[in-house]
């Protein structure tokens, strides 16, 4: 992005939520989720093959011989660090299939100085580290990147049958009786939000991070995406929605079912046969910091959300602080044991 006061190279600032440039520092802000139009969605059945490629902006694919990572960034961005594996070989990519543009954006509202201020701070209740990595500036170098996500919507209509758990009193206990249920319940699927990255899919950390309602989306913006790059999409939205079905869009269901029938849990081979419709979906970047920590020749990954400050970490473990643990816990119980044994020794010694 160029500026149009002087010229020069405009990046996104966290703090002042906009393109700011880096030479004369005028700043064009973005607008707020409460300013900008609504997000729209697009029909799962008719719109995947016919959606925008276009990203707005000059955007360049490069690949980390590494790990394989393919991320999006403006050619005078290219970053010689993937912000994945921490390598520093990148290669980059002419002609590269982008797939469809995303339809949002949650913008970054978090500087990575506040996440390091928050890691340290946290870092320090981390009793079971070594106290070198408790207390000592442990965090690598730290990038910015957007992870794909696809949200989906949809009318349901589910015919269930199987076994429904009832709690009933039983003398002076409680105890749940599972009994034989069928029915047809009607349910609105809304925003479903599944993970449009292979390499993050499952990966606990990022998903323990992860939180954001559709009123943090704005319209997708390349001025949001200056200075940051962006993860292609490998898991596309056919699979992903396929993927929602099988995970929380069949909670959401049995939770309806069981609410009909007024039981208080269900058997998890319940049968359902589910008809969709009206499915809609977005496809959203969602920002997210990540670095890690490097100590005694181990990696230890960190991840941050972009917009809501939350972290979560992998650390070492003290093996020296598990064996005083484990001693102080045998001292516990073993001296009130010697002590027994040899008052027992002593009385019959005395009774002799």
């Amino acid at each position: 992005m160029k500026c149009s006061n002087c010229g020069g190279t405009m990046r996104f600032d966290v703090e002042s939520q906009g393109l700011k440039c880096e030479y004369c520092g005028t700043i064009k802000k973005l607008q707020s989720p409460e300013e900008a139009a609504q997000v729209e969605e697009s029909d799962l059945a008719t719109q995947t093959g016919e959606a925008s490629k276009d990203w707005g902006a000059d955007r360049r694919a490069v690949t980390c011989k590494e790990c394989g990572s393919v991320m999006f960034t403006s050619p005078e961005q290219i970053s010689n660090i993937c912000p994945f594996c921490g390598s520093n070989i990148i290669l980059s990519e002419e002609d590269t299939d982008f797939g469809i543009a995303p339809s949002a954006i949650i913008p970054f509202s978090i500087t990575k100085e506040e996440v390091a201020k928050k890691y340290y701070y946290w870092n320090r209740f981390a009793l079971w580290a070594p106290e070198s990595f408790r207390t000592g500036k442990v965090l690598g170098n730290m990038v910015g990147v957007y992870v794909p996500y696809w949200t989906f919507d949809a009318d349901t209509v589910t015919s269930f049958s199987g076994k429904f758990g009832y709690t009933v009193d039983s003398g002076d206990s409680r105890v749940t009786e599972m009994r034989e249920r069928n029915g047809v319940v009607e349910k609105f699927i809304d925003d479903v939000c599944i993970c449009g990255s292979k390499r993050f899919f499952n990966d606990r950390l990022l998903n323990s991070v992860i939180s954001f309602r559709s009123e943090d989306l704005i319209p997708y913006t390349p001025d949001a995406l200056a200075g940051f790059a962006a993860e292609k999409y490998t898991i596309g939205s056919d699979e992903a929605w396929e993927n929602a079905k099988k995970g929380v869009v069949r909670k959401r269901i049995l939770n309806a079912a069981c609410k009909k029938v007024g039981a208080d849990s269900y058997d998890k081979n319940v049968q359902l046969s589910t008809e969709y419709s009206n499915v809609k979906y977005k496809y959203i970047l969602v920002p997210v910091w990540l670095t890690a920590c490097r100590y005694k020749g181990k990696v230890y990954n960190v991840v941050a959300s972009g917009h809501n400050g939350k972290g979560n970490c992998r650390r070492p473990i003290s093996t020296a602080k598990i064996i005083i643990l484990i001693l102080l816990l045998l001292g516990v119980f073993l001296i009130p044991f010697i002590s027994m044994v040899f008052m027992w020794i002593a009385s019959a010694v005395m009774g002799g």
